[in-house]
């Protein structure tokens, strides 16, 4: 299977300004049921509360950007109806208040659960270790676990970085066409050939 990198544009062009959303005025961050209280690897026993609104020189698009510290997407309800055809993980859509001059715009948190510890193949798994700027690739790793893997980030300078080369699932994976490697590094993977 091939999977490509899906993220947030920063292209105005796309979306109109940057950042393209802020969260509301009155939202506590702090409150229990806030998405601050949302870890990356399960799910809520409270419905969680997220509200945004997009910035007046944004455009309301299909993928909102995300506030720090958020964990899944921001889709509107084409692009929920579109992801909910694939071969998902354990997931929610939860509905979110988002604004954009005022009015409140249907979206959705779409919050999926995995941990595909289990199936990287870390023997076969090629990481990058690099210089931030200017960029330069300072050698490659194989790593027997995560934790030796969050072991070398710890040991890097500032200045320096780890991300993935090569992914190698093992043949026990399960297919699913959106993986979030949050675990591993801040990217969500999808597979767009079904």
């Amino acid at each position: 299977m091939k999977y490509y990198t899906l993220g947030i544009s920063d292209d105005l062009n796309v979306i109109g300004a940057y950042p393209q959303i802020e969260k509301e005025d009155n939202y506590n961050v702090s409150s229990v049921d806030s998405y601050w209280n949302v870890s990356w690897n399960q799910f809520p026993d409270f419905m969680p509360v997220y509200n945004i609104k997009i910035n007046d020189k944004a455009k309301a698009t299909s993928l909102l950007s995300t506030l720090s510290g958020f964990y899944g997407l921001t889709v509107d309800v084409a692009l929920r109806g579109l992801i909910e055809k694939f071969n998902l993980p354990a997931h929610q859509f939860y509905p979110i208040q988002v604004k954009h001059f005022g009015q409140k715009l249907e979206y959705y948190w779409f919050h999926f659960v995995n941990s595909f510890l289990n199936y990287v193949d870390f023997q076969n798994t090629i990481f990058e270790c690099f210089k931030k700027s200017p960029l330069q690739i300072i050698g490659e790793f194989k790593f027997q676990s995560v934790d030796e893997l969050h072991k070398k980030k710890s040991e890097l300078s500032f200045g320096q970085g780890i991300r993935l080369k090569h992914l190698v699932l093992r043949n026990n994976f399960p297919e699913f066409d959106i993986i979030s490697l949050w675990n591993i590094t801040p990217i969500i993977l999808v597979n767009t050939n079904r």
